[in-house]
């Protein structure tokens, strides 16, 4: 019995992730088919009882059963820790949990046989066997196979969603969510999946919503994490309006840490941190780790984000990340993209003309330099330098300007400039050397 606690423990994903086996509509007396492994649905005879028949008190009812005495009640785990499927303990005290068996999988010969197959509910519960076995990939093979045949059964797209929810393709699963509730508007287990999702989006609102249109009373811990991730949220937004960046930093960790890991707004924030700290190597590290935004439905693009558009706020912030790392052309290909996806706001509006006027001082810097026109290649460096004045690629362009000119004192505290915003810059260190050596400053190169 150890090994098969010990087991569970090591396999969050399937407690966390519940199927479907068969219709939401519960019958009274209805009683589970001995094929399906596992309990996923107790049906009760109180209409009253959503899908599941897990009350808000936490008690499971099962009609028609003997009672076990008043010291053997069943109740549902509080998800602090996990206990097997269902976390399920005995007696209501949470101290002891009890182990369940897991399910084997399919044949293989099973499974041939139900992709094969033209019966929907013998498809969908192959791909439910799989499913609680593991075979994620396999499973959704199945319920790509019993949407084809039924692609009006709800059920068989939610249990689709949660498949590929644990595959990590979140955006696709939140569509297969949206398309079951379109089907059965008061379907709850996909309004709780969507909830769920949305948390992991950062998006406090659309995951409130539905989790009040599950038709359940609320789940405690999902409110408490609900708030503490519009708490960060909010405070992500407040210190970035007043420039305190570590603590916009600190809040966009937190913000991830309580459960919003898939969002690429929250990603994009703490890289925007990093950036206005001058820490532009972990602001690009936090923009290569965005997730993929793939596969969204339309709510998630158009949620907003400190007051922009959400999926103009990442090119947003790339744009700035990649100005300040000297790659202008990149950095104006993002600007514009921001301005296409949210053309009416300020903020977005100033980055893209910031971009642009940046892009275009260092280009025609770099034309003068080649030209031999040393003089006026430093203006339109400068001239770049007031729409950015932490630009570091532009001070040491500027700083070899001076050193042509013999003006190496300028040089010097161009490079200056450069390497307090960039410590580890290569060539201000090369130029900077350059410079003090002119100067006969042996001791300061």
């Amino acid at each position: 019995m150890s090994n098969t606690l010990h087991q569970h423990q090591q396999n969050p994903t399937l407690e966390s992730k519940r199927l479907d086996p068969g219709s939401q509509v519960s019958r009274p007396g209805h009683r589970r088919s001995v094929s399906a492994g596992a309990p996923l649905i107790y049906s009760g005879c109180s209409s009253l009882i959503p899908t599941g028949n897990i009350c808000p008190s936490g008690k499971i009812l099962k009609p028609l059963l003997p009672s076990r005495g008043p010291n053997r009640t069943d109740v549902l785990g509080s998800g602090t820790v996990n206990y097997g499927r269902g976390s399920i303990m005995r007696g209501g005290s949470g101290t002891y949990p009890v182990p369940v068996a897991v399910p084997a999988a399919a044949s293989p010969l099973t499974v041939k046989r139900a992709l094969g197959g033209s019966d929907p509910e013998e498809v969908k519960r192959v791909g439910n066997e799989l499913y609680r076995s593991g075979n994620f990939a396999e499973a959704l093979a199945l319920y790509d196979r019993a949407v084809a045949i039924s692609p009006g059964n709800a059920a068989c797209r939610s249990n689709r969603a949660a498949a590929l929810t644990a595959l990590g393709r979140l955006g696709e699963a939140a569509r297969e969510c949206h398309e079951a509730v379109k089907l059965d508007p008061a379907y709850a287990r996909a309004h709780k999946r969507l909830a769920s999702l949305y948390v992991r989006f950062g998006q406090v609102e659309n995951s409130r919503r539905h989790l009040c249109l599950a038709g359940i009373q609320e789940d405690q811990s999902e409110e408490q994490k609900l708030l503490l991730l519009e708490k960060h949220v909010n405070r992500c937004a407040d210190s970035r309006k007043f420039g305190d960046w570590k603590r916009v930093l600190r809040e966009s960790e937190a913000a991830i840490a309580v459960g919003a890991d898939f969002s690429p707004q929250i990603f994009a924030c703490k890289a925007e941190a990093y950036l206005k700290l001058h820490q532009l190597e972990d602001a690009e590290s936090s923009l290569l780790n965005i997730p993929k935004f793939e596969g969204f439905p339309a709510a998630c693009s158009q949620t907003k984000f400190f007051g922009m558009v959400g999926e103009a706020y990442v090119p947003f912030v790339s744009a700035q990340v990649e100005m300040a790392l000297g790659r202008f052309e990149n950095a104006v290909v993002a600007a514009e993209k921001a301005s296409t996806l949210d053309y009416n706001n300020v903020e977005v509006g100033r980055i893209v003309n910031v971009v642009k006027m940046v892009a275009r001082a260092r280009s025609r810097g770099n034309d003068l330099f080649s030209s031999g026109k040393f003089s006026e290649a430093c203006s339109a460096y400068g001239e770049g330098l007031k729409y950015d004045n932490s630009n570091y690629v532009l001070y040491c362009n500027r700083a070899i300007c001076w050193s042509k000119r013999g003006l190496w004192e300028q040089s010097v505290q161009d490079c200056n400039q450069a390497l307090n915003i960039q410590p580890n810059y290569t060539k201000a260190l090369f130029r900077r050397a350059a410079s003090n050596s002119k100067m006969h400053d042996h001791v300061a190169a």
